[in-house]
């Protein structure tokens, strides 16, 4: 039987991944161990303590412990999901406690838990944002397109070209695939859909179909696909860029790579200069990703090319500066 307070929080037929075997003395759990037994101390927090207070706590936790600063993303998207629920669907309540936690998780997780419900998505995607109509919402509008519309990529695209300004379709765009490409929780989001996880031949194949709008989105995100079969092979996330045809669209993927380092390792830019650093051609790109993250880690308080100063080599520093912005 489910855990009693994570299983409040599920959608019907789907499995609690906390309730996965967890080894205590590990001394390196596995991401979706970590993601799992934080995952339960912070929906165990929510109902006692609040919204405010619980995202203050996943902020500090985050900046304390590198392992869950690798998965916070999703634990933001939880608590995103439960928060609405605690609220009894009341989207404007709980967004008045918003935070750019980890990325923005919270916010996206309240949008895709609230239009995954919905029953007019042509209404509701649009007023759900409302005032503030910002990017991070319509990227968490992204997310709930995909659930309510049963992860249809071309579907979900189509509700996002209703969005008020091309930005905002944009920002749709990128949770559309963020969704569609989230395979394992390392990768920043756990896939309650139920609907197959995405393989190295689909992402090659629905970008290649996907809009020439959107598919700056599809090619930035699907490395992730990579990075869930392989932990960590950053090398061969890139190899697999430089396979994917157009030089645009490797040095997206490219972008992609380069974010996820930072994104599962905030603490160690050193593993990201690494990788960017042999990575030829696709140097640049790679770096331009590390420090487009580095910005969403740090809430916007640091700037995407603060990363620079942290990546121990003199030269990879001054093209670091040079592409960031």
């Amino acid at each position: 039987m489910g855990n009693p307070v994570t299983q409040v929080f599920l959608e019907p037929g789907t499995q609690d991944p906390s309730q996965e075997p967890v080894v205590a003395d590990d001394p390196a759990p596995s991401p979706r161990s970590v993601y799992a037994q934080t995952r339960i101390m912070l929906l165990t927090l929510l109902p006692v303590a609040g919204t405010a207070d619980t995202l203050l706590e996943l902020d500090k936790i985050t900046r304390l412990d590198p392992q869950i600063a690798g998965v916070c993303h999703a634990l933001a998207h939880d608590l995103g999901h439960a928060a609405l629920i605690l609220a009894h669907g009341e989207v404007s309540q709980v967004l008045n406690d918003r935070d750019d936690v980890c990325g923005g998780g919270f916010t996206h997780g309240v949008v895709e838990q609230a239009l995954g419900k919905s029953k007019n998505l042509v209404r509701d995607l649009l007023r759900i944002c409302a005032p503030r109509q910002d990017g991070s919402c319509f990227h968490g509008v992204g997310h709930g397109l995909m659930f309510a519309t049963d992860m249809k990529v071309a579907d979900a695209l189509d509700f996002c070209d209703r969005a008020p300004a091309e930005i905002r379709a944009h920002r749709c765009g990128e949770g559309v695939f963020m969704q569609y490409f989230s395979v394992d929780i390392a990768g920043g989001h756990w896939n309650r859909s139920g609907a197959p996880s995405p393989t190295m031949d689909d992402a090659l194949d629905t970008c290649g179909r996907t809009r020439s709008f959107y598919a700056a989105n599809c090619w930035f995100y699907a490395p992730t696909v990579w990075l869930a079969e392989r932990v960590d092979d950053y090398e061969g996330a890139l190899d697999w860029c430089r396979s994917v045809g157009a030089d645009l669209w490797q040095a997206t993927c490219a972008r992609g790579v380069g974010s996820r380092t930072i994104k599962y390792h905030p603490d160690n830019p050193l593993i990201g200069a690494a990788v960017c650093g042999a990575a030829g051609s696709l140097r640049d790109p790679c770096l331009a990703g590390m420090g487009s993250y580095w910005s969403v880690h740090w809430k916007g308080e640091r700037p995407a090319r603060d990363v620079c100063r942290l990546l121990g080599d003199a030269e990879l520093a001054r093209r670091c500066l040079l592409v960031t912005t």
